[in-house]
């Protein structure tokens, strides 16, 4: 039950940079874009600085893909229903 706090806080740390991203006048497309980005720099932090530390941000990581792929296949069912 604890691993949900981490994973989370991920989605959550991602859907403030997804925000931040549209309030910046980014597209959909580009906001997506940066979030991914935002994901793979935790994670390969997480990777360099290993250990138990390291677990816990590729846990918190997870969160952020989670995110990446939700908000994706959200926006492949907006634009088919357009």
């Amino acid at each position: 039950m604890d691993i949900f706090i981490p994973i989370g806080l991920g989605f959550l740390i991602n859907l403030l940079v997804f925000i931040i991203s549209k309030r910046l006048r980014q597209t959909d497309k580009r906001s997506l874009q940066i979030c991914l980005f935002a994901f793979l720099a935790v994670f390969v932090t997480s990777i360099m600085v290993g250990a138990w530390l390291g677990m816990g941000l590729g846990v918190i990581s997870f969160g952020m893909l989670i995110f990446v792929i939700f908000i994706g296949f959200l926006q492949l069912l907006m634009k088919r229903t357009q």
